[in-house]
């Protein structure tokens, strides 16, 4: 049996039996696989609002449909689409600015 592959995934009490340097790659290998998991999570998520995908499916923004959806709370939702999307949104209040200074 490969302990390091199972780790992650392994029960509570399987942690005291790994050997020092295997729950040391455990951490790394569970690091690279969240960050892995959490860019995914962004893309698919500034895809969704690119697309206007909660609008095209029945719900009023994309903090319902992730909320529903995802199964968490709105406030989750709401930071998970900031972090998707944090340039298209400090663009969009740049140009605002630039356009309310230029009138």
């Amino acid at each position: 049996m490969n302990i390091h592959s199972t780790a992650p995934d392994a029960p509570a009490r399987g942690w005291p039996a790994l050997a020092d340097v295997d729950l040391l790659r455990t951490l790394v290998e569970t690091e690279r696989r969240r960050r892995r998991l959490d860019a995914a999570m962004r893309a698919a998520v500034a895809e969704a609002e690119r697309r206007g995908l909660a609008a095209d499916t029945g719900y009023r923004d994309t903090v319902e449909l992730l909320t529903d959806l995802l199964r968490i709370s709105a406030h989750e939702a709401r930071q998970r689409i900031e972090y998707a999307a944090p340039q298209a949104r400090s663009r969009s209040r740049k140009v605002w600015r630039v356009l309310a200074a230029a009138s």
